[in-house]
This record gives C-alpha cells, structure tokens and sequence, in this order.
C-alpha cells in the first residue's frame, strides 16, 4: 500500500514541474492590463502610428487569455497543495495502521486521489501550455504599450 502512496507522490510530482509561474502572477498581470486597456480608450487614434494599433491588438489578445486562464492557473496551483495534504493524510493513517483492516477504503482513498490528480494533471498542462505560449507575445507588447500610454497619458505627480 505504501507503493500506492509513492505513486500518488510521483504524480504529483509531476503536477507541481508544470507550475513555472508563481500563483498570483498572471490574476495580477490581468488587472494591471485591465487598466492599461482602460487607459488606452483615452488615447488619441491619430497619434497612434499603424504599429502602434498593431500592438494594441496584440496586447488585447494576450489579455483575453489572461482572463480566461489567470484564475484557472491559481486554481490548478491551489488543488494541487490540496492534493499534496490530502497524500501526506492517508500516508499517515496508513502508517498508523488504519487502513490495516480496511484495504477497500485505502483503495477508495487512493483511487479518489489518483482522479484528482489526473484531472488536475490535464487542467495544468492545458493552462501552462497556453499562458507560455503567450508569456513572448506578452513580453514584447507590455513595455511599448506603457510606453504608449505614458507619451500620451502622462502620469499626474
């Protein structure tokens, strides 16, 4: 039963490799950008070279995957912490011999967590995949739209 247990870590494991990001990053990135964009519908169109408008689309499309996913990723992170005391309790009740008598309910403990895991495993691997292949996109348009923004918006001191 132990090897079980063991295998529940392994996979775990191999949730916790996808998360590459810190947990809050992408629900800040999302606000910070939510008021960019709220700034941007100040700005002077004509001022705005075709470049320029180009960038805004791009950024905007980075945002709408920022909206969809952001609480998805934190959410993936946090059920995977949830997992992780949920191995290390039926670890320890094991060791403690509970499940001694009852291996049908260790079976049912261990079964449950495997599916937990396996969602959770699919769920991040569909967010991670699509937030890194964002994150270059993301990076080239953030600065230049601050940048935009401040020439034309320029902040009050």
């Amino acid at each position: 039963m132990l090897q079980s247990v063991d295998s529940l870590w392994n996979d775990l494991k191999t949730v916790r490799v996808q998360f590459k990001f810190k947990m809050d990053e992408f629900v800040e990135r999302k606000a910070y950008m939510e008021k960019q964009l709220i700034k941007a519908q100040f700005l002077n169109d004509k001022l705005l070279s075709e470049e320029d408008k180009i960038t805004f689309d791009k950024y905007n499309g980075v945002y709408r995957v920022y909206k969809n996913l952001a609480s998805k990723y934190k959410t993936a992170v946090l059920t995977a912490e949830d997992i992780f005391y949920s191995i290390k309790g039926l670890e320890k009740e094991l060791k403690k011999g509970s499940y001694d008598a009852d291996i049908e309910g260790f079976k049912k403990e261990r079964d449950a967590l495997k599916n937990r895991l396996s969602e959770n495993l699919r769920v991040t691997l569909d967010v991670t995949d699509k937030l890194t292949a964002v994150e270059p996109l993301y990076i080239r348009t953030s600065d230049k739209i601050d940048e935009i923004i401040e020439a034309q918006l320029p902040e009050k001191e």
